[in-house]
């Protein structure tokens, strides 16, 4: 009887079970492998990569250096500073305030000081403050400036945009600046 009980384990064909699992676990594999593969080589892609890096850079500067209050509270955007960025008159109950940066501000009467302070390398730029749920396309005209908070290089329809953000607060009010390059 052990003999015969030998002989049926050693002619049992694959189940209908262990077909299944095994061309399932195939299937998901090659599936994942195709999805993966084109994502394998985008950080070694050199455009959009420069350009990411530019913007952030950009983002970094105007939102912790250049309009800060000052540079131990990035984020906290001075409103005097934010005039003088983006050429706005400011009402009278915020126009005391002082800014660190004013010299340099002041010096962006072109695109070359604009490309200059923002270290651009050459390329196109829109910085923009904006409300938090609404889009980078719809600058923010707060009450106590006569005008949209966003400023430009150039007034071209841009097509390959790489886009940073940071959050930020001005006289309270939090807001979401926008760098876009390309």
């Amino acid at each position: 009887m052990n003999g015969r009980r030998g002989e049926m384990n050693e002619r049992r064909g694959q189940t209908t079970l262990d077909f299944a699992i095994g061309t399932s676990v195939f299937l998901l594999t090659v599936a994942f492998v195709v999805m993966y593969a084109p994502t394998l080589f985008d950080p070694f892609a050199g455009g959009s990569g420069a350009k990411l890096l530019v913007a952030d850079r950009a983002a970094t500067s105007v939102a912790g250096d250049l309009l800060a209050v000052s540079t131990a509270e990035p984020g906290i955007l001075s409103a005097s500073c934010v005039g003088l960025f983006f050429d706005v008159t400011l009402d009278e109950t915020v126009r005391g305030g002082s800014c660190n940066n004013a010299a340099t501000l002041e010096s962006l009467d072109d695109d070359e000081g604009f490309d200059r302070l923002l270290s651009l390398d050459g390329r196109n730029a829109v910085v923009t403050i904006h409300e938090l749920g609404t889009p980078a396309s719809d600058p923010v005209e707060p009450t106590w400036a006569d005008g949209p908070l966003t400023r430009s290089n150039d007034e071209a329809d841009p097509r390959d945009v790489a886009v940073a953000t940071r959050t930020v607060s001005i006289e309270g009010q939090q807001y979401r600046l926008t760098v876009r390059v390309w």
